[in-house]
């Protein structure tokens, strides 16, 4: 199998394994092995990088709060961008836009909630519930706006298709009454 190693000074990825068939002599020549001459931290025969996230594929069990936790850094920056250009079409309605800033706002909150959580409990948010709950209604705020606003775009489209379909009616209705 191979090793992954990330680069990071206290990387937990980095194991070094020996192939199944090193440990009974197997190789290219029985009880035969070959000796690198460079010093051992050089040699990496089989390195494997995983970009930007440090895990060992091959791994029975990954950590998983070490995954999502860079998977959660990451996503920020297309979010972000998200942001910049829908912010920049000027055809978002008000609220929703607001929501999708909100957004950030319950982000901002989970982090230290997370942190409090782990420091002064000893567990992950979601098991400390008053503290889950309290960031959890920040997305629900946040979904609230964002709703609330598409559906005053919605009503306001309607009103309008309503006005428009009524001034036509009146238009048509005076060029027949001023052509008799």
């Amino acid at each position: 199998m191979l090793a992954t190693t990330c680069g990071a000074p206290p990387c937990p990825c980095a194991r070094s394994r020996r192939p199944p068939t090193a440990a009974f002599g197997g190789g290219y020549g029985i009880g035969r092995t070959r000796r690198s001459t460079r010093p051992r931290a050089l040699r990496r025969a089989g390195v494997v990088r995983c970009g930007l996230l440090p895990v060992d594929p091959w791994a029975p069990t990954m950590d998983s709060q070490s995954v999502a936790s860079q998977l959660f850094a990451v996503s920020l920056f297309p979010y972000l961008g998200f942001l910049y250009f829908m912010t920049r079409s000027k055809t978002a309605p008000g609220l929703t836009l607001f929501g999708f800033y909100f957004l950030l706002v319950f982000v901002g909150a989970t982090i230290p909630a997370g942190i409090y959580a782990k420091v002064h409990y000893g567990t992950s948010l979601s098991n400390v519930d008053w503290l889950h709950g309290s960031a959890e209604s920040l997305l629900t705020l946040t979904n609230l706006f964002i709703v609330l606003g598409l559906r005053g775009a919605l009503r306001k489209l309607e009103e309008e298709e309503d006005t428009n379909g009524r001034v036509s009616e009146a238009s048509q209705d005076s060029k027949e009454k001023s052509s008799v």
